[in-house]
């Protein structure tokens, strides 16, 4: 197993604005091992001609695989491992598919000291076309652990 460290910034390191953006290529592999990981094999991540039956180009990426590279962002990045992540809400707008270069930017949106709580807003964008896809967009809340 390959470990990398975290990131290991205190709110104090931490200001409104901050921002880390990662970019990650879906891999087919990605969305089987995720499939096998949730148990979900819906035939739409799972079977290409369904999924184009259904109106999409090919095999749609889980959701919470996308959800997944941004847990990684959030507890490698920013805050990193001090992060308790306490609230999470994220919308897919449009499909994610094997291939597409996905960037994931999360900034600083709110700081509250007194109870050592960040908001942080967040984007996915794929360009699988020339003007970006958003394919995800949220937030999260998390406590800095001290």
């Amino acid at each position: 197993m390959t470990t990398q460290k975290a990131e290991d910034l205190t709110l104090a390191d931490i200001a409104v604005g901050n921002s880390v953006t990662i970019e990650w290529t879906v891999k087919e592999s990605e969305i089987d091992a995720f499939a096998d990981l949730s148990g979900d094999f819906n035939p739409l991540h799972m079977d290409a001609d369904y999924a184009r039956e259904a109106g999409f180009g090919q095999r749609v990426a889980h959701g919470y695989l996308l959800g997944a590279k941004i847990s990684g962002l959030i507890g490698m990045k920013l805050p990193g491992q001090r992060c308790l992540l306490l609230e999470q809400t994220l919308a897919f707008p449009n499909p994610v598919y094997a291939g597409d270069r996905v960037t994931i930017r999360a900034q600083v949106k709110e700081r509250h000291e007194e109870m050592s709580v960040i908001v942080l807003k967040l984007r996915a964008e794929t360009d699988r076309t020339e003007k970006p896809i958003t394919v995800a967009r949220g937030t999260v809340t998390c406590k800095i652990l001290s």
